[in-house]
C-alpha cells in the first residue's frame, strides 16, 4: 500500500530546500499524490501551503497548491484564492493555472464557493471573494458589483469596473461606471472612462466631460480617446478644451478623437491646425481630418492640399490617415497614383504599403511602377506587396 503521508513529507522536504532543486526528483511523488484522491491529506496540504506562504517560498506554494487541487478539486478553490492574495513577488503563473483548472472543471460549484467568500463576515475573505467574482460574474450580480465598487481596496473596485455587465442596456451598471469615473485611484478611473466610451450611451458624454480636468495626463488622454469612441458631437466642447491641454500626448489624443467625432465644430479646429506653421501639427491634423472626411464637405479639399504639403512627413501622414477610412472604392486612386511619383522615397514607400487600400482597382499598376523605383527600399516594399495574395 502506498504511504501517501510519507510521499507528502518527501514533497514538503523537497520544496523546503533553499538551494537548487530538480523537480524531476519529486515528480513521481507529486503525480501519485495528485491522483490519489486522498482527502485525508487536505489538512496537511493546507498546513504546508500556509507554511510556504509564510516563508515566501513560491516554489513550495505552487507545488503544494497543485497537489491540493488534484486531491480536493473544486473544494480547494477558496484556499487557492486566499493563497493567490498573498504577494510573494512572482508572476503566480502556476498558481493561477491551478485556479483556472479547478474552476473550469466545475464553474457552478466554483461560483457558489466564491459567493460564500463574498458573504463572509471576515473582511479578508470577503475581499478575496469580491476579487474573484469577476471570474464567475453573471448579469444579476450588479448589486454585488455596486458593493464592490465602494470597497476600500482599489483592486476590488477595479474588478467591479471590469466585471460589471454591459452598461448599454443596464442603468445600474451605467451608474457604477459613472460613480467610479471619479474614483480616487487612477487605474479605476481609467477603466471606468474606457467602458463609458464604449457604452454607446450619449449620456456618457457628461461624466466624461467632467474628467477632462483630471490631474493625471493619462486619465485626460484616456478621456479624449473615450469621447472619440463614443462618437457623439455632445463631447466636442470637451475635446476642444483637451486640444489646448498642457500635455502634447493629451492634445494628440484629442485631435484624433475630434476626427472620429467629426462635424463642423470639430472640423473647424482641425482645419485651423492643418493650416498652421508646425509641420508636426499639420501631419497630425491630416490624419485626424481623414477620419472626418464624410462629416464635412470641406475636408476633401484640405486633404488634397495636405497631400501636396512641402513636408514629406505631412504627405505621408495624410496617406496613412486616408488608409484608415478607405472604403475600397476608387475615391483616392488618383491621389495614390500621383504620390507614387512623389520626390520623397518615404512617401513612395508609404504608397506601396497602402495602395491596396487607397487604390484597389489600380494597385497592381502602382506596385509594378514602384517595383522599378530608383530607391531600393521602395522597390523591396513594392515587391513584397506584389508577392502577397490579393486582399
Amino acid at each position: 500500500m502506498i504511504d501517501n503521508g510519507g510521499l507528502l513529507e518527501s514533497v514538503i522536504e523537497h520544496a523546503a530546500q533553499l538551494d537548487e532543486v530538480d523537480y524531476d526528483d519529486i515528480a513521481p511523488s507529486v503525480a501519485a499524490l495528485t491522483g490519489s484522491g486522498d482527502l485525508g491529506l487536505v489538512p496537511l496540504l493546507s498546513e504546508a501551503l500556509g507554511r510556504f506562504l509564510d516563508e515566501e517560498n513560491f516554489y513550495g506554494r505552487d507545488l503544494i497548491a497543485g497537489v491540493l487541487a488534484g486531491v480536493a478539486g473544486i473544494a480547494a478553490l477558496p484556499v487557492l484564492l486566499l493563497a493567490a492574495d498573498r504577494d510573494l513577488g512572482d508572476d503566480q503563473d502556476g498558481l493561477q493555472s491551478e485556479i483556472t483548472a479547478v474552476l473550469g472543471a466545475d464553474p457552478v460549484a466554483g461560483r457558489e464557493l466564491i459567493l460564500e467568500l463574498v458573504r463572509s463576515d471576515a473582511p479578508e475573505r470577503r475581499r478575496v471573494g469580491l476579487l474573484a467574482l469577476g471570474l464567475v460574474v453573471e448579469a444579476g450580480d450588479v448589486g454585488l458589483l455596486e458593493t464592490a465598487a465602494g470597497h476600500p481596496d482599489p483592486d476590488v473596485r477595479l474588478m467591479a469596473v471590469e466585471a460589471v455587465v454591459d452598461p448599454a442596456g443596464d442603468d445600474r451598471a451605467f451608474a457604477v461606471l459613472v460613480a467610479t469615473s471619479a474614483d480616487p485611484d487612477e487605474q479605476v478611473r481609467m477603466a471606468s472612462i474606457s467602458r463609458l466610451g464604449a457604452s454607446g450611451r450619449l449620456e456618457a458624454a457628461a461624466p466624461l466631460a467632467r474628467a477632462i480636468t483630471d490631474p493625471r495626463y493619462r486619465v485626460r488622454a484616456r478621456t479624449a480617446y473615450a469621447l472619440g469612441r463614443l462618437g457623439s458631437a455632445t463631447g466636442t466642447p470637451a475635446l476642444l478644451r483637451l486640444l489646448q491641454d498642457d500635455d502634447d500626448r493629451v492634445r494628440d489624443q484629442a485631435r484624433d478623437a475630434l476626427g472620429a467625432v467629426g462635424g463642423s465644430a470639430a472640423v473647424d479646429a482641425l482645419l485651423a491646425e492643418a493650416a498652421g506653421q508646425d509641420p508636426r501639427l499639420r501631419a497630425q491634423a491630416g490624419k485626424a481630418l481623414a477620419r472626418a472626411v464624410d462629416s464635412d464637405p470641406r475636408v476633401d479639399s484640405q486633404l488634397m492640399l495636405l497631400a501636396q504639403d512641402p513636408e514629406a512627413t505631412v504627405r505621408s501622414a495624410t496617406l496613412s490617415g486616408l488608409a484608415t477610412v478607405a472604403d475600397r472604392s476608387a475615391r483616392w486612386s488618383a491621389l495614390a497614383g500621383t504620390l507614387a511619383n512623389d520626390p520623397d522615397a518615404t512617401v513612395r514607400q508609404r504608397v506601396a504599403v497602402l495602395a491596396h487600400l487607397l487604390a484597389p482597382d489600380d494597385v497592381d499598376t502602382i506596385l509594378h511602377r514602384l517595383a522599378d523605383d530608383p530607391e531600393a527600399t521602395v522597390r523591396q516594399t513594392a515587391a513584397t506587396q506584389l508577392s502577397r495574395p490579393p486582399r
